[in-house]
């Protein structure tokens, strides 16, 4: 896989380069009182988040989209995913790991709570600085799991969650108060897909709006979505992956009430 350098993306002496989505331009000039208020990210991310960052001290759900779209076209010659595959947003991840990117290629400490199966070859691949990444696969059993989040958001700046388990409303509540007070970030990764989109993907229409079941329960200050996500090169069964496009969508409250889209291109 060749590398893509991640224009804007300083790093720490003696620090890896971040690679992952090829960009043009100059490298932005950090604005130090930005800084006091969010984390940096890549930047075709910063043009969707309002203040051109994580916030700081603010919870951020990242999950599947709310509107209507088709969440998948892969190319690869089948009408639509497997029941298996419908319980998932395609594309999740790897957003994950470009906001982890951002992050921790400036140098920024980041912390992941709860993915077993996140890839250290992948996250590298995409710009994840591991020297600045913790990774707590098993965060624990209910009583003990709340403590160890709790724990991250006092010592990292960063910290994804990924709830195996609906989170009971009071624990929501106390973690996005030890973020607020501690000014980190907290990143949920949620992939709860609405009751709509899982009987679209099966039946390979449109997805409708419909229930949602979600293990965060919330509050949350922005939604970080995955509106599609496709794959190029593959042709009737023959040829080879040579692009991936996610189509990002940032929302929430206040300056993001207006949700805002852009597209990414990474490498296969």
């Amino acid at each position: 896989m060749a590398p893509y350098a991640l224009a804007g993306t300083s790093s720490l002496p003696d620090s890896r380069p971040a690679i992952g989505v090829a960009v043009a331009g100059p490298a932005p000039t950090p604005d130090p009182l930005a800084t006091e208020r969010i984390l940096p990210v890549i930047p075709e991310l910063a043009v969707l988040f309002p203040g051109g960052g994580l916030p700081r001290g603010g919870t951020v759900l990242l999950g599947p989209s709310m509107t209507p779209q088709r969440l998948e076209s892969s190319g690869l010659g089948r009408s639509g995913p497997t029941p298996a595959e419908a319980g998932r947003v395609p594309g999740l991840t790897s957003l994950l790991l470009l906001l982890l990117a951002g992050t921790s290629s400036f140098g920024y400490w980041c912390a992941v709570a709860g993915l077993p199966e996140l890839g250290f070859a992948a996250a590298a691949e995409l710009g994840v600085n591991l020297d600045r990444l913790v990774v707590i696969p098993h965060p624990g059993a209910e009583g003990r799991w709340q403590s160890v989040v709790a724990t991250l958001l006092e010592t990292v700046d960063l910290v994804c969650l990924a709830p195996e388990v609906p989170v009971r409303p009071a624990d929501a509540r106390k973690l996005v108060a030890r973020a607020r007070e501690r000014c980190s970030t907290l990143l949920v990764l949620d992939p709860s897909v609405p009751s709509g989109v899982a009987r679209g993907l099966l039946t390979g229409g449109t997805v409708r709006s419909g229930r949602v079941m979600t293990c965060w329960p919330g509050p949350s200050d922005l939604r970080c979505a995955v509106r599609e996500s496709s794959w190029s090169g593959l042709d009737r069964g023959y040829g080879r992956l040579s692009l991936r496009k996610l189509e990002a969508e940032v929302g929430g409250r206040g300056a993001a009430t207006r949700p805002r889209r852009g597209l990414l291109r990474l490498p296969a």
